[in-house]
């Protein structure tokens, strides 16, 4: 019991808490059933039509039955514990919730006049899972603790399976959707956002944010001149250096520094 304790307390903050929240949205589910799952869950005819807005966030945290519970959450001790590290805690969650929502968007635009209720944190974890492929994409796992197989052969086989599934199992067609969009779009954000610590740090966010918000030039003549008159304004001209004055009269002859 303690090892165990321990080994939780050692994983990420985030990890530990979201592993927490899942414990709770099942005891809440135990608690509550069907109704919970109605209101909490995501059901798309709900979401679209009465603008249930909440339902795409919340069914990341509802699990029905144990097992469900116990996989989601051992899938995101697997994961969350490689790629939290990676990615910092604040960036980790963004992308955790994003995918889960996004993932729950897209379940609602692709059968918005579905009744039946999605829980669970599938698709937020198969982003994570895109995530490992990502950043790990030959470390070596095991398939059913025997298959070896690279973290991007895994991702790639459960795409291709949820896909299959999507399309072949109209019982659990909305679920399979959720799965697959979640690694879809885990995967879109990264290549997108690349693998910096801050959305302006690298990709296309990178160049968008430069396009926005261009960096001050250090050369830029106007700027320059500006500091050095407002110098002179508070302190006189002769607090200015040999080398400010050379620059203010390469200034005032429409010269650059």
């Amino acid at each position: 019991m303690n090892l165990a304790l321990e080994s939780f307390n050692n994983l990420p903050r985030v990890t530990r808490w979201l592993a927490v929240s899942f414990f709770a949205g099942w005891l809440l589910e135990l608690a509550f059933g069907p109704e919970l799952n109605l209101y909490f869950g995501l059901v798309p005819r709900l979401t679209a039509g009465r603008y249930w807005l909440w339902q795409p966030l919340t069914y990341i945290f509802i699990h029905s039955g144990f097992w469900h519970f116990l996989f989601n959450a051992f899938m995101l001790w697997m994961l969350g514990r490689f790629i939290e590290p990676e990615m910092g805690s604040a960036r980790f969650l963004r992308f955790f919730l994003f995918c889960g929502i996004a993932a729950g968007v897209f379940t609602v635009f692709v059968s918005p006049r579905s009744s039946i209720p999605v829980i669970g944190a599938s698709g937020a974890v198969y982003g994570l899972l895109a995530a490992f492929a990502f950043y790990y994409p030959d470390m070596k796992v095991y398939l059913y603790f025997i298959f070896p197989l690279t973290a991007r052969q895994l991702a790639l086989a459960l795409a291709a399976l949820e896909f299959t599934l999507s399309l072949s199992a109209p019982g659990s067609k909305v679920a399979n959707v959720t799965h697959l969009s979640g690694l879809v779009f885990g995967w879109l954000y990264l290549r997108v956002e690349g693998r910096g610590d801050r959305v302006e740090g690298s990709g296309m966010w990178k160049s968008l944010f430069s396009a926005l918000h261009p960096p001050p030039s250090t050369t830029n003549p106007l700027s320059e001149t500006d500091v050095l008159l407002e110098k002179i304004s508070k302190q006189g001209i002769g607090s200015l250096s040999k080398s400010e004055l050379e620059k203010l009269n390469r200034y005032s002859r429409g010269g650059t520094a």
